[in-house]
């Protein structure tokens, strides 16, 4: 048998705990009832231990947000999360030994509940093989409709969802704008999106295409980079660089930066970066796009994309129109004075024009079709994303494989994928797992 004693806790495994208590209640240090009803997602960069969790407060209020996970709830401070942001959304620090009498506060001074995990959870078995969410293992119990029909049907909602809100936002904007503005966004995966898109706000797409920088590939990139505050000259550690194309950027700069409404280099992500998503990388890439669609207009130009897609094979050609091979010192570069040592990559990639193409070219030119009540348009974009191939995974795919104990996903769809973010988003993180389509 095992005993607490001769158990050594880590948080790794006090985490593997704190999934196994799926369904039970729970008394916080401060003495409020709490019933887990759904651990979250473990994540696996900077940031708490698990994101996208639910709890019942009182059985009925549903909190949902971020778990924390210590051996001691002193390591809260012993790892300075009081003073990191990254930890302002968490919801509950789960400890198994609750060391003081100091509470829990993040960094924006919210209060955050303590629970100390049960003493007999120690002398259970050492590991369970998986928490058991109502899903657990449905591939194996369901009869009825396939599971790849009912995720099929989810993707096709989070299309039309997208369309909606595509739709909605061109009410407000002009349509290139809000194109341009996801464009941007899809550029700054979930780690810069929001900088991203404020930089689509203060460097407008009408700006980009008006008479001064129109046909100036240089001015474009300038105007990014610089309102972005990533040119070399705006950053802390950065400097003056000797080579010619970057002193022209700076040079140019120092004759616009006043009429700029600069960024900071703090708004950025920049730390535990892939070296191919860098900002600055992305920004450039979106700078040879628009210069590519200068002539036409990136709105024109992107909708004639999808007009002209061949349905067979499609998603290769229409991947093909949106990569980006950088020149001169952008063929071998990842930011400023970071070179690529072993080989030249693309600035926009197959992987990431796919993941624009689904998550924002497709959906807008079906609202587009709409809007302008262009059938043919509208019909061609769904056409294209429910044929469209697997893309590469995220973090949400493999997390919805795990969970529902996919063994193979290889020959799911783009729109299959789609289904598994679909669900977890409006059913799993939200704490509605009667509600979910997949146990009906």
């Amino acid at each position: 048998m095992f005993t607490r004693k001769r158990i050594k806790i880590s948080e790794k495994l006090t985490a593997l705990k704190w999934q196994q208590l799926l369904g039970r209640e729970l008394i916080t240090e401060g003495g409020e009832r709490i019933k887990l009803i759904y651990p979250g997602r473990v994540n696996g960069d900077s940031g708490p231990d698990f994101r996208d969790a639910v709890i019942a407060i009182d059985e009925s209020n549903l909190v949902k947000g971020d778990i924390e996970v210590h051996v001691k709830s002193s390591d809260w401070y012993n790892h300075s999360h009081h003073f990191d942001s990254k930890y302002n959304n968490v919801i509950l620090h789960v400890v198994t030994e609750h060391d003081g009498n100091s509470i829990t506060v993040a960094q924006n001074g919210k209060q955050v509940p303590v629970v100390c995990l049960p003493y007999e959870l120690w002398y259970q078995a050492y590991l369970i093989p998986h928490y058991r969410l109502p899903c657990f293992q449905l591939t194996k119990r369901r009869d009825g409709q396939p599971l790849t029909d009912l995720l099929s049907i989810a993707g096709e909602e989070r299309f039309r969802q997208k369309a909606s809100f595509f739709r909605a936002v061109c009410q407000q904007e002009e349509a290139g704008q809000v194109l341009f503005q996801g464009m941007m966004r899809a550029l700054g995966y979930s780690k810069n999106m929001k900088p991203f898109e404020e930089l689509a706000h203060r460097v407008p797409l009408s700006f980009i295409e008006g008479m001064e920088l129109r046909g100036s590939l240089v001015l474009k990139q300038v105007w990014l980079l610089g309102t972005a505050g990533l040119l070399p000259s705006q950053r802390l550690h950065g400097g003056l660089l000797k080579e010619r194309e970057v002193q022209e950027l700076e040079q140019i700069w120092q004759l616009i930066a006043k009429k700029a409404k600069t960024m900071s280099e703090n708004n950025w992500n920049l730390w535990r970066i892939y070296p191919n998503n860098s900002p600055v990388r992305r920004i450039v890439a979106q700078s040879y796009l628009l210069q590519r669609y200068h002539e036409t207009g990136l709105l024109r130009g992107i909708l004639q994309l999808v007009e002209a897609a061949p349905l067979i094979a499609g998603y290769r050609w229409f991947e093909d129109s949106l990569i980006v091979f950088g020149s001169g010192y952008w063929q071998d570069h990842f930011d400023f004075d970071i070179g690529a040592k072993t080989r030249k990559s693309a600035l926009l990639g197959h992987g990431k024009a796919a993941e624009i193409i689904i998550n924002v070219i497709l959906p807008f030119a079906f609202s587009w079709g709409e809007i302008a009540n262009e059938a043919g348009l509208k019909e061609k974009a769904i056409e294209l994303y429910l044929h469209y191939p697997k893309l590469a995974e995220n973090e949400l795919t493999c997390h919805m494989a795990r969970q529902l104990f996919l063994e193979d996903t290889a020959d799911f769809t783009a729109c299959q994928q789609q289904g598994l973010i679909h669900i977890f988003r409006n059913h799993c993180r939200e704490g509605k797992c009667s509600e979910c389509p997949l146990l009906s």
